[in-house]
């Protein structure tokens, strides 16, 4: 059995082992579809005690040569990919410098792989433990090509099930290469990841953006429009639009589901320094980012235009469109164009106006188009007439109005009540019996809370999310130091016993101080509602905050850091530790030296109380209780894919008795 050795120092190998699953997973796809793979297969199997025991990526592609093994799997930073542009199938390559197959290791400690080229067979095996050596094993005949790679003592029960809503995570990695090249296809846990027949449409622009020192870069902008319902990204790409990082697309676009893709050369030179987990803090990539949303605005308003005259269309043919004809005169069209605008805008904003029976949507678009041609002093009384608004409110919402706008006044009056919406939501989703036993850690519950951070504070912004101590700790010197990439992290930061430790959610925020530089960073570790914090789950947050104190990188005197642990109850034990005499209740350890730490640990009905009494005042003033109906169409509105199966029977059941009620 032939030894190689890698040349390169172990601790450099270490930090690419420290991946997020998606990008270990997209590696190995990304591996396969530069051997000119026409199907790849990510096969998840259960382990004896564990949910989670093995995972296997196999596909049918080139393999790796026997001949050439040494020579791509020796020298980290020489891949082959480097050298060309295209596969010999004619596929662009994916370009990584040979580090892809080190992140198999951010999921499992031994991997190993199975090639089939050229007429034999052979495995190559490595193991976490010595990542500087790999055995090869004698190759034997073998009549097929491809490669099959195992991974196996897996780092954790990773929630990467095509249930948990993994395979919609690989399909916007693959979104363009999928759409585009019909001779490829990935299968997922046994579901073939859908591209081709779910997008719409592709849109490609180009950007350019200068910046102050006349620094000019360019970038590709595709937009895809799905068919179905996705959760909104915008992806970074490296030439050959190969995704590396994702981002909210920070646009409002009412009623479309899309993905984005921005392509540049610049993404590849920060890939090259290894500092491209600190495209967030570059300038030229965030002006390129600024830019793509710009265009996506431009992108949406001429869509929105385009739905827009189609649903005209559609009520003239159903005959509820007030006008006939053309307009006759200047007034008249600017009248027609200004109900248009209200019209469309009550259709969106109003889910039941649709399915209200055709009379009452005619007589409501008459309404609009009285108020509109008589002016707006007719719609007080149409206000009056239609919801029974009395005098004494009228006269405060027209006082309202001369300090603010009606748009204003919705919106801040819909955010108060989505946000109570989602608080009793989140209630029948961790205490409903049936609910929270399907309730998964990390596929629901981390995903939902995600959306609605605001629950731990309003001061609060998310900065890190599923990612290990050495990215919270690139976070912290970026807001600490001004982005300062000099400053990056060259180790990985690791615990008492040398492993990486994931966090689930990072937030910061800034405390108001005359200088206004100082900062409070908070961690927060989820349980899902079914595990209750015992000391273990203690354990495990105080050991994330004495990483954290030992590290000297994370020393700072103007940052505050906060460590809670949050599931539904404790037991007995936790309970105690918990409830300390004179310390605040659920602070469990505190720190001053060398940095301000402390350690809490709370239930969620504490943390929905807190998030309550904050907006206690205004629930009161809107006179609103959510219900449970209100509050599970808010939780599918947010994401449906995150919903256990017992809490859309719920939500099925309550439309079906609404419709009873209103048949």
């Amino acid at each position: 059995m032939q030894q190689l050795e890698i040349r390169v120092e172990n601790d450099h190998i270490q930090r690419i082992t420290t991946a997020k699953p998606l990008v270990a997973i997209s590696e190995l796809i990304w591996n396969a579809y530069d051997a000119d793979a026409k199907e790849v297969t990510v096969e998840l199997e259960a382990g004896e005690l564990t949910e989670l025991g093995l995972i296997r990526i196999s596909d049918d592609g080139s393999g790796i040569s026997a001949a050439q093994v040494s020579a791509q799997f020796e020298a980290l930073g020489g891949s082959w990919k480097k050298r060309t542009i295209r596969t010999v199938g004619g596929r662009i390559v994916h370009g990584e410098k040979g580090q892809g197959r080190f992140k198999a290791f951010a999921l499992g400690d031994q991997v190993s792989w199975t090639s089939k080229h050229d007429g034999s067979s052979f495995s190559i095996t490595g193991n976490k433990l010595d990542l500087k050596h790999f055995a090869i094993s004698e190759p034997v005949p073998a009549t097929e090509t491809g490669c099959v790679v195992e991974i196996r003592e897996l780092a954790r029960d990773f929630a990467i099930r095509a249930e948990d809503g993994f395979a919609d995570q690989v399909r916007d990695v693959f979104a363009l290469q999928l759409y585009e090249d019909p001779n490829f296809k990935i299968t997922y846990d046994g579901e073939e990841v859908d591209a081709r027949e779910a997008i719409k449409d592709v849109t490609p622009y180009e950007l350019r953006v200068a910046l102050e020192d006349g620094a000019s870069f360019e970038a590709t902008l595709e937009i895809i429009e799905w068919k179905k319902k996705v959760e909104r990204k915008m992806m970074l790409c490296l030439p050959g639009r190969f995704s590396f990082h994702s981002l909210p697309p920070g646009i409002q676009a009412r009623g479309f589901d899309f993905t984005v893709y921005i392509t540049a050369d610049h993404f590849q030179s920060l890939t090259d320094d290894n500092t491209e987990s600190l495209v967030e803090l570059d300038p030229p990539s965030m002006a390129l980012v600024e830019a793509a949303r710009q265009k996506l605005r431009e992108h949406f308003r001429k869509r929105e235009a385009e739905r827009s005259r189609s649903k005209i269309v559609e009520w003239k043919e159903a005959k509820i469109y007030p006008y006939e004809g053309k307009a006759s005169n200047p007034i008249e069209v600017n009248e027609r164009q200004v109900f248009d605008v209200v019209a469309l805008n009550l259709a969106d904003y109003s889910a039941d106006f649709d399915r209200s029976p055709a009379k009452q949507q005619k007589l409501i678009l008459q309404l609009v188009k009285s108020a509109i041609e008589t002016g707006p002093g007719a719609l007080p009384s149409i206000l009056e007439q239609v919801i029974d608004l009395p005098k004494e409110r009228m006269d405060e919402l027209a006082g309202l109005l001369q300090k603010t706008t009606l748009t204003a006044v919705i919106n801040a009056a819909k955010a108060v009540t989505d946000r109570l919406e989602f608080l009793r939501a989140l209630q029948i989703l961790i205490y409903d019996p049936k609910s929270k036993r399907q309730l998964l850690e990390r596929s629901q519950l981390h995903r939902i809370i995600t959306q609605e951070t605001w629950i731990f504070g309003e001061q609060f912004n998310l900065m890190n999310d599923d990612e290990d101590l050495t990215s919270v700790l690139q976070t912290h010197i970026g807001l600490m130091d001004k982005g300062r990439k000099d400053l990056a992290p060259t180790e990985p930061v690791l615990d008492e016993e040398g492993k990486v430790k994931i966090v689930d959610l990072m937030l910061s925020s800034r405390i108001p101080t005359p200088t206004d530089e100082e900062r409070r960073h908070l961690v927060v570790e989820l349980k899902r509602p079914k595990q209750p914090i015992n000391e273990d789950v203690i354990n495990q947050i105080r050991k994330y905050a004495k990483t954290v104190a030992k590290d000297a990188r994370f020393v700072h005197s103007n940052v505050e850091w906060d460590f809670i642990a949050i599931s539904n109850d404790f037991t007995q034990d936790a309970e105690l530790e918990a409830r300390q005499k004179d310390m605040p209740r659920g602070l469990v350890m505190e720190l001053s030296d060398p940095i301000k730490i402390r350690v809490w640990a709370k239930t969620w009905g504490e943390i929905i109380q807190e998030a309550e009494g904050r907006l206690t005042f205004y629930k009161r003033r809107l006179a609103y209780q959510a219900s449970d109906k209100e509050a599970l169409d808010y939780l599918r509105s947010i994401n449906s894919d995150y919903l256990s199966d017992e809490i859309k029977e719920r939500i099925s059941a309550l439309d079906n008795q609404e419709t009873l009620e209103t048949a």
